[in-house]
């Protein structure tokens, strides 16, 4: 059985951890992301922190099973026009590959958009690249629909 709480300070160092492994998985096409994945910790330790001390903005979550971390998801809020309110970005999700293909993805979804509503959220959205077609059945079984955008970045201090 899959648990969720948000991060605490005594987290910082599982979280990162599974962020770069999330990283090594999900990085496997251009450098879309920016060289995040060669950020030092300290870096994560900064990002980490900021989170925790602006909990409207953003909330680390944390998937657990039998008390042990395995999973994590990074979650914003905005005000979106398009929504008409707020509106909450699955920014990264994650789960260790041994604890792939439990329903945990379908359990964290579920948890989510019910912390979603619970927040006033009027719309959830994410991105996933297209080299991960098991996310995209994921998704669309789970009733979400896939748009056709394109996705622009500009890195400003680079």
């Amino acid at each position: 059985m899959v648990t969720f709480r948000t991060c605490t300070e005594s987290d910082c160092e599982r979280w990162i951890e599974l962020n770069r492994e999330f990283m090594a998985f999900e990085i496997a096409d251009d450098d879309l992301w920016g060289g995040t994945d060669t950020a030092s910790d300290g870096q994560f330790k900064e990002d980490f922190a900021f989170a925790l001390a602006n909990p409207d903005m953003i909330t680390l979550l944390l998937m657990e099973e039998d008390g042990k971390a395995i999973g994590f998801a990074n979650l914003q809020t905005i005000v979106s026009i398009w929504a008409h309110g707020k509106s909450m970005i699955i920014d990264d999700m994650f789960f260790e590959e041994k604890y792939r293909g439990k329903g945990y993805g379908r359990e964290s979804f579920k948890y989510i958009e019910d912390f979603a509503r619970k927040r006033g959220c009027k719309r959830i959205e994410f991105k996933s690249e297209k080299t991960n077609p098991n996310a995209k059945a994921i998704y669309e079984r789970l009733g979400y629909v896939p748009t056709e955008l394109y996705y622009y970045v500009r890195y400003l201090n680079k």
